[in-house]
């Protein structure tokens, strides 16, 4: 197995022209060798192994620069597959993409709540033999799995360690049971860290430089990529933006996940006596956040205080954030921002706009991430694809297999 911390740099000269005529194509032989560095003679064996393979085919020729016409290369999107799979205890989305990245389909089940990890691993395993047999994939033409968690996670074993949000988890190697059950590699990786390799896989960044996707499921957290490789720090477990100790409005200190979180605005609804009057069980702290969310896209008052009270919560962390890494593009993505993510964004970017250190130099784009409910399991799906046929120099741990 690879180091949880190694860098894949640029792969193997195989994987180099496959995401290279991925992200180009169609693109001619000669193209590529210009683009890689590599001999016409290697080439010719690679691209040969691709076509045969089929991962690769030939689309017809291109404009003659002189001589004759070349003959073209695109990827064979139906060649391949890959599952992403996002979880957490609010719900758990599965999507199988093709070898672009194009999403083929998607389910989502009811989340991992005090489940325990035996009987959710089967849960699992068996959604995505279900939902591959739905789409008419055979199973061996998928890669593998990958697993978007909540942190902390280790990733050289694959396992959550001690989410607050998946306590009956803690410790479970997920990774190797998750592989065993379903009989493919899986890789496992943080929520927030694979909704950013979805934007970077799908090419949505607009050359930035340097990334923060912000991912608010049950808890906050982030993925952060620099030259589109990821910063994963000593343990991979960078960027816990949910963690940044921040003040309460009683001056007490706490994490920010507490008061900006979509329990916090939940309890804080139910304290100031709105709960009936927006028709909150209290049962469930995440759906009682989306009619909050429902309601203050409504034009509630009451309600869109809380989310702006959220947002503006938010916003100092994301500053902190952009202040320590010189972000130059900012995503949300995950379950929470799907109803109010728009008052986010606004909320954010205003906050960027007048007190991130570096505004004179460059600003910050802040958007709403292409997949927001399903980021993570969009960068699952992306990070098997990376990982297994195309690595590029972004710091992926290496999938585990039965």
């Amino acid at each position: 197995m690879a180091s949880q911390r190694g860098a894949l740099v640029g792969g193997t000269s195989r994987g180099l022209v496959l995401d290279l005529i991925r992200a180009q194509g169609p693109i001619s032989r000669v193209s590529l060798a210009e683009a890689t560095g590599l001999t016409q003679a290697t080439m010719s064996t690679v691209v040969r192994q691709l076509l045969s393979d089929g991962l690769v085919v030939e689309t017809g020729h291109g404009e003659s620069t002189g001589g004759k016409r070349p003959v073209m290369l695109d990827v064979n999107p139906s060649s391949r597959f890959a599952v992403g799979v996002q979880i957490g205890r609010e719900s758990i989305t599965y999507v199988v993409a093709d070898l672009v990245g194009a999403i083929v389909g998607r389910t989502r089940t009811p989340g991992m709540d005090g489940d325990e990890p035996g009987g959710m691993i089967e849960r699992l395993a068996q959604e995505i033999r279900n939902t591959l047999d739905g789409l008419g994939v055979d199973k061996a033409s998928v890669v593998g799995v990958g697993i978007a968690a909540p942190g902390p996670l280790d990733l050289a074993r694959g396992a959550i360690l001690h989410s607050p949000h998946l306590s009956a988890w803690a410790d479970a190697p997920i990774r190797s049971m998750l592989s065993t059950a379903v009989g493919l590699p899986v890789v496992l990786d943080n929520d927030a860290t694979a909704a950013a390799i979805g934007d970077f896989w799908g090419g949505k960044l607009d050359g930035a430089v340097a990334h923060a996707s912000v991912y608010m499921g049950s808890g906050i957290g982030a993925g952060v990529l620099i030259d589109g490789i990821v910063f994963r720090g000593a343990s991979s477990n960078a960027a816990e933006l949910g963690q940044i100790v921040v003040t309460d409005a009683n001056g007490a200190e706490t994490v920010l996940e507490e008061v900006a979180g979509p329990s916090a605005i939940a309890r804080s609804a139910r304290e100031g006596g709105e709960a009936e009057r927006l028709g909150l069980s209290g049962n469930d702290d995440f759906d009682d956040f989306r009619l909050i969310a429902k309601a203050s896209v409504r034009g509630d008052r009451g309600a869109g205080a809380l989310i702006d009270r959220s947002a503006a919560h938010l916003a100092s962390g994301v500053l902190t954030m952009a202040n320590l890494f010189d972000l130059d593009s900012v995503s949300l993505a995950g379950p929470a921002f799907a109803v109010a993510g728009p008052a986010y964004v606004r909320a954010i970017s205003a906050r960027l706009e007048s007190d991130f250190f570096g505004r004179a130099q460059h600003q910050v784009a802040v958007r709403l991430s292409a997949d927001v409910s399903d980021a993570a399991a969009v960068g699952g799906a992306a990070l098997v694809l990376q990982s297994e046929l195309a690595p590029r120099t972004m710091g992926l741990s290496a999938p585990a297999t039965v």
